[in-house]
Order: structure tokens, then C-alpha cells, then sequence
């Protein structure tokens, strides 16, 4: 029995030198005072850090190759979250600038110096469906732009016409300027989040939570094909109609039964029959941009009119349905309902808050969030 207490004892012992290194001064925050022989490399497997999370945050900025060599009597906080991954790093120098780092996502940020400019007060105004999004919105007295602005930010994930149900509910969230500074949807399968910024340029984009954009990139090509068989034209020979009429889609010729790919995110506008086009589906990417993909053999099996479907996403089989000579496919490119070259006109790519301006944009964000 002796012997058991015997080596309780010793393990609380340990334990205690173990807790003693660093202080705490709330849950999940760790401070350390530099001693000789002290390392953040050491700091990082007391706290069960990994050794390749300490070499990103080391190498993300050449401001953090200073931890490299701490000096005896600086300070080092460290902060988990409630799950033990990281959270973020404070560093008080001697003769250097002090660090502030925090892991947003998968980018290290440095937090910039505290303003001292008041917040402006925020002001939210609950929309509940129960009509429709337009109709409920300006029930609750929402303007006609600010409904505008809702609709297109949100329109990439979600289908006003089809997804929304009786008592779905949206936030919208005003500092007094003209676009809304928060965005949030409330649905029983769905929830979107979007928060304005305004980059280093002066264009407002929404953005999540973690500072990329809600709206996707488009994939140069939507299959693997052998060769392009007809471009787009102004006036091009009809092979089966023996007259000249414009051609404002790509022809990839392929071989029958391709699989065919959504080029981006986006929802399902139509899946069917379309005249000439044989059995086509048609897409719509946010507010302005639609793809059109024709002559299909088939669909794939999870398809669904009016559901979303994700970059790159199958979505049907090369054929030749319709008013077609031979395998291949048909594919258009709409912008604001008109027909663009796929192969030059520039589609929009998915952009992220940049590194310097992503702490003052997540501050926003978490003010948006906790006053709701």
C-alpha cells in the first residue's frame, strides 16, 4: 500500500513541475518567460503542438523567423482553443517588434495595432419567410437595393425560386452604410453566412467567415475531349441545316458516353429536352453567369432540377441527342443572358481577404456574430 501512495505522490509531482513551467491566466491560454534553454519548439511539445504547425507559422512571414531566436526574459502566450489546436501567439521582445500571430483557417495573420475608433452600432433586421424573399423582405422594410444586394451575394448557394420554406429565416445586418455589413440565412438544410469588406482596390465583395469569397472559379474546359470541332463564330455552315447562322458556343468533340462537368458551383436551372440542343442541362452560377451543356446521351443519376451541383461535379454523358451530326458536346457561356466565347471571356475567380487584412476583417466578422 505504502508503495502505491509512494508513487501517486511522485506522479503528482511531476505533474505539478509539468503545470509549473508556464501560468495560466484563463482557460486554454498558456504564458511562458524565457529561460536558458527555452525554445518555442519546446514551448510547442509542452502544449502537444506539432513540430510541421510550428514550421508554418515559422516560415508564413519573415517577421516570425525572430521566434527563431528568443532571448532570456521575453515573454511567449500561447492560446488554444477549447478542442487543444491552436488559436494564436503573442510575443513581447526585448529589442524587436512585438508579435501578434493567429491561425485563421489555414493562414497565419499578424493582428494589427488596436484602434482606438468606436464600433459603429449594428442594426439587424430579422426577414422570416413566409411569401416569398422579395415580398417578406420589404414587409419588414428592407429597400428595393438592399434586397438586390442580398439576392446576388447569396445567389451562388442558394435558390431563392426553390430552396426557401415557410418560417426559413435571414438576418441582415446594417452599420448604417448602404450594403449590408452581414448576411446570414437560416434554413432547416441550409445555413449561409456573408460579410462584406472592401479591399485594398475600393470593391465590396461578401465573403465567409474565413475570408473567401462566395462565388466560385470556373474550370477552363467542362470535359476531356479530343479536339474542339466547331468555335464560336459569328457565322458558321450549318452541316445538317446547309445555311450560314451564328455558332455562339465551343463544340468539344468526344467520345460518346464523357462524362460532362459543371465548370462551377452553381444550382440546376434545367434538365430535359431543349429542341435542337437535345437532352441538355442548363446552370446558373449566382446572378449572372449560366452554362449550357447539349446533345447529351444521359444524366447523371443524382442530378436534380432546381438542386446545387459543385465545380466539377459529373453531371451528364457525351452524345449526340438532338440536331447533331455526331458525338460531342455544345457548350455555352451566358453572361447576363448573353452568349460569351467561353475560351476568352474572363469569369470570375474565387478571391480571398488578403493576409494583411484578414485579423481586421475576422474582428468584424466575430462583432457581427456575437451581437446576434
Amino acid at each position: 500500500m505504502s508503495r502505491f501512495f509512494s508513487l501517486a505522490l511522485l506522479i503528482l509531482l511531476l505533474q505539478f513541475n509539468v503545470d509549473t513551467a508556464f501560468a495560466h491566466s484563463q482557460d486554454n491560454e498558456y504564458h511562458f518567460t524565457v529561460k536558458s534553454g527555452d525554445s518555442l519548439s519546446k514551448y510547442f511539445t509542452k502544449l502537444g503542438l506539432s513540430k510541421r504547425l510550428l514550421a508554418n507559422l515559422l516560415s508564413a512571414s519573415k517577421k516570425n523567423q525572430q521566434l527563431n531566436q528568443l532571448k532570456i526574459g521575453e515573454k511567449i502566450t500561447i492560446r488554444l482553443h477549447t478542442n487543444r489546436r491552436f488559436n494564436s501567439l503573442s510575443y513581447q521582445s526585448k529589442n524587436k517588434r512585438d508579435l501578434n500571430i493567429a491561425l485563421i483557417g489555414t493562414r497565419f495573420v499578424h493582428a494589427p495595432k488596436q484602434s482606438q475608433k468606436t464600433e459603429t452600432p449594428l442594426v439587424t433586421t430579422p426577414v422570416v419567410i413566409n411569401s416569398s424573399f422579395g415580398y417578406d423582405a420589404q414587409k419588414a422594410g428592407l429597400s428595393l437595393n438592399t434586397i438586390n444586394t442580398v439576392v446576388e451575394a447569396l445567389s451562388w448557394q442558394l435558390n431563392f425560386d426553390s430552396d426557401l420554406y415557410k418560417n426559413d429565416k435571414f438576418l441582415i445586418v446594417s452599420d448604417g452604410s448602404k450594403q449590408p455589413v452581414g448576411i446570414i440565412y437560416k434554413g432547416d438544410n441550409k445555413h449561409i453566412e456573408a460579410f462584406a469588406h472592401k479591399d485594398a482596390r475600393g470593391q465590396t465583395l461578401y465573403y465567409n467567415r474565413y475570408g473567401y469569397s462566395l462565388n466560385s472559379s470556373f474550370l477552363k474546359a467542362p470535359l476531356k475531349y479530343n479536339r474542339i470541332s466547331s468555335t464560336f463564330q459569328l457565322k458558321r455552315y450549318h452541316p445538317i441545316l446547309k445555311t450560314y447562322r451564328p455558332h455562339r458556343a465551343i463544340d468539344y468533340a468526344a467520345a460518346h458516353g464523357t462524362p460532362v462537368r459543371s465548370t462551377a458551383d452553381g444550382i440546376v436551372k434545367l434538365q430535359g429536352w431543349k429542341g435542337a440542343l437535345g437532352k441538355a442541362v442548363i446552370i446558373n452560377h449566382g446572378a449572372h453567369y449560366t452554362t449550357v451543356y447539349a446533345h447529351l446521351s444521359k444524366y447523371a443519376r443524382n442530378l436534380r432540377q432546381g438542386k446545387p451541383v459543385k465545380k466539377g461535379q459529373v453531371i451528364g454523358y457525351v452524345g449526340s441527342t438532338g440536331r447533331s451530326t455526331g458525338a460531342h458536346l455544345h457548350y455555352e457561356l451566358r453572361y447576363k443572358g448573353k452568349r460569351q466565347n467561353p475560351l476568352t471571356h474572363k469569369t470570375p475567380e474565387q478571391q480571398k481577404v488578403s493576409r494583411d487584412e484578414l485579423w481586421e476583417f475576422r474582428s468584424k466578422v466575430n462583432n457581427i456574430l456575437t451581437g446576434l
